[in-house]
């Protein structure tokens, strides 16, 4: 079994994670996990084509086909506090106001004229103080807590009545996180736990040598983009794995005129396997 493991589908443009998705989509590889989670990543498998029961979203720790269904959050049904008013700008800016002050500033999803994405909710300053997100579907997606716009918590809640999981910040950086009442140093170690469940037989590839090659016990590093950068470089963080065998990346996959190269410029082959990388 061949899990394809991104950051985020805001990174699918990026001809790499494209070729995962379309792995998965063809049925190349079996399941396609997302380390980060996205608010609209239900939309966004049905324009890319991809099986809602295929695509696991790893924050909520269930497939996309298990979160709920709904037809959205209406902007003209919000409760504006304080007999607010809801502001529209020719420039398709909507904010909210109450006694002639801005106290809040409301995204609207792409596509769509009047579905609620996220509320930014402002303090005295006009800094952030606040933000709710919500689901395309319109249950609650998560809330964000600021400081003098500083992040310093974010709550998700995945359509669910109760939060299952809190990321806690510190200077701008995850530093801790609870998953259904378990505390874990940092949202990687998290991730990490959840993938040590898988089974021996669970392969899971990437396509990058940054932080998600350290992520999973073992994974493979596929390389549709080639081993080479265009100055027919070897990138540092590839050469590690490579000359490493303690790395989590256990196999480096290339294609043919890669290897070839590989082995005339004398680089360590045990972890290199010649594959068909064509999506």
């Amino acid at each position: 079994m061949t899990i394809e493991l991104i950051t985020s589908f805001d990174q699918r443009a990026d001809p790499a994670v494209n070729w995962q998705i379309e792995q998965v989509r063809r049925g190349k590889a079996d399941f396609l996990y997302l380390f980060q989670p996205h608010e609209d990543a239900k939309a966004i498998c049905q324009q890319l084509g991809l099986a809602l029961d295929r695509v696991f979203d790893m924050a909520s720790q269930r497939f996309l086909s298990e979160w709920p269904d709904g037809e959205g959050l209406f902007l003209f049904d919000l409760a504006v506090p304080n007999q607010g008013q809801i502001n529209l700008s020719e420039e398709g800016l909507v904010t909210l106001s109450s006694a002639g002050q801005r106290i809040a500033d409301v995204i609207l999803f792409a596509d769509s004229y009047y579905l609620v994405q996220a509320i930014s909710w402002l303090d005295q300053d006009q800094a952030i103080s606040r933000k709710d997100i919500y689901l395309r579907t319109g249950q609650l997606f998560a809330k964000q807590y600021f400081n003098r716009g500083q992040l310093l918590q974010s709550d998700f809640y995945f359509g669910d009545a109760a939060a299952s999981r809190s990321d806690f910040y510190f200077e701008k950086r995850r530093n801790y996180a609870l998953v259904n009442g378990q505390g874990y140093p940092s949202y990687e170690a998290a991730e990490q736990d959840l993938l040590a469940s898988l089974q021996d037989d669970q392969e899971v590839e990437i396509t990058s040598a940054g932080s998600l090659a350290t992520i999973a016990k073992q994974s493979v590093l596929a390389l549709p983009q080639g081993l080479f950068d265009e100055n027919g470089a070897l990138a540092p963080e590839i050469e590690t794995i490579i000359q490493n065998p303690g790395h989590p990346v256990k196999v480096v996959k290339v294609g043919h005129a890669a290897m070839k190269r590989a082995k005339a410029l004398g680089l360590p082959m045990d972890k290199l396997r010649e594959t068909d990388l064509d999506a």
